[in-house]
C-alpha cells in the first residue's frame, strides 16, 4: 500500500473502526506521562493522544523502557475526556494496539494504547518515580565559547545567551539531548558564525531590508513614514534577537522590527555553506 493510499483510509476511520484496531482485552498499566501530544481528525472524531516516556505492565510487573502514547476519541476539542498532565504518573486501564503493517514513509508505531479507563493519578511505583527524578534534572552543556545551554525537554533543544555586536541574544542549538555528534556539530557551526558576526550582521541585515523594505512601505500609515523607510534605515532600525542553528549548519536568524511591522518578527533563514536564502516577515 502507497504511504498517501494509507493516509487516506486512516483519516476515514469511523470512531467504532478506530477503537477496533485495539484489542478487545483490557490490562492495567502505569505511565510515566512526560509530554507532548495533540490530535489527528478523522471520520467525525479526533483521534486524541498524549505521550509517555515508559511504562509498567501491572499484570507482570515488567518495566517497558520505551517511549509511547495513550490515545482516546474525542468529538469536542475544547472538552477533553481526559487531562493528563506532564510529569505525572498514572495507572491506567487500556487496550493495546493491534499489530499493523504500514508502508514505507509512514512513521513506525511506538508503544500505543487506547485508554479505557484512569484507575489513578499520582499513582505510587518506585521505579517509575526514581525515571521521574531523573529526568527532572537539567541538561546543561558547558562551553568555553558559547557558555552555559541548557535543554528545552519541550522544543528537543539547547537555549542559551551570547554576545553578538556588543549586545546580548539568543541562541539555540536545534539538535536532541541524545545526539552526540549533532551537539558537536551545531555548536561549530553556530561558532563559526559567531566568529565572523560582523561579516554576518551586514549581511543579514542587508539582505532582509533589500527583501522586506518594499512591504515595510506597505504597511507604514501614512505616505511621510512611507518616505522616511528605505533599505538603509530598515537595515539599522531592525535588531537582533536570537539565532537557531541546526547540525548541518542551516540558521534561522530572527530580528526584532522596529515596529515596522507593528511588533511582529522578522525571520532571515540560510546555511553557512549556502548562504542567506529567504527573508520574511511573521508571527
Amino acid at each position: 500500500m502507497e504511504l498517501i493510499e494509507y493516509m487516506r483510509l486512516r483519516n476515514k476511520m469511523t470512531q467504532k473502526e478506530w477503537e477496533d484496531s485495539f484489542e478487545k482485552k483490557e490490562k492495567e498499566i502505569i505511565v510515566l506521562r512526560h509530554e507532548g501530544g495533540g490530535g489527528s481528525l478523522r471520520n467525525g472524531f479526533w483521534d486524541w493522544a498524549a505521550y509517555f516516556l515508559v511504562y509498567v505492565d501491572c499484570e507482570t510487573g515488567e518495566l517497558h523502557k520505551e517511549e509511547g502514547r495513550i490515545v482516546f476519541p474525542v468529538t469536542d476539542k475544547e472538552n477533553l475526556p481526559y487531562q493528563f498532565e506532564d510529569e505525572t504518573i498514572y495507572k491506567l486501564k487500556v487496550r493495546a494496539k493491534l499489530p499493523e503493517e504500514v508502508p514505507n514513509g509512514a512513521l513506525p508505531e511506538k508503544k500505543h494504547f487506547l485508554v479505557v479507563e484512569v484507575l489513578e493519578k499520582n499513582a505510587a511505583c518506585k521505579e517509575l518515580e526514581e525515571i521521574l527524578a531523573e529526568y527532572r534534572k537539567p541538561i546543561i552543556l558547558q562551553d568555553d565559547i558559547l557558555g552555559e545551554l541548557i535543554y528545552d525537554k519541550q522544543i528537543k533543544s539547547f537555549q542559551g545567551s551570547i554576545i553578538w555586536q556588543d549586545g546580548k541574544i539568543n541562541i539555540i542549538l536545534d539538535v536532541d539531548k541524545d545526539n552526540k555528534s549533532g551537539i558537536t556539530k551545531a555548536k561549530k557551526a553556530l561558532k563559526t558564525m559567531l566568529s565572523e558576526q560582523a561579516k554576518w550582521d551586514a549581511e543579514l541585515r542587508s539582505f532582509a531590508a533589500k527583501k522586506l523594505t518594499k512591504l515595510a512601505c506597505e504597511w507604514a500609515e501614512s505616505d511621510e513614514e512611507a518616505a522616511e523607510i528605505t533599505e538603509e534605515s530598515f537595515a539599522k532600525r531592525i535588531s537582533l534577537s536570537s539565532i537557531c542553528m541546526t547540525s548541518g549548519g542551516s540558521f534561522s536568524v530572527y530580528f526584532d522590527d522596529d515596529d515596522l511591522f507593528f511588533g511582529h518578527c522578522i525571520t532571515v533563514c540560510g546555511s553557512l555553506k549556502k548562504g542567506i536564502m529567504s527573508a520574511d516577515m511573521e508571527g
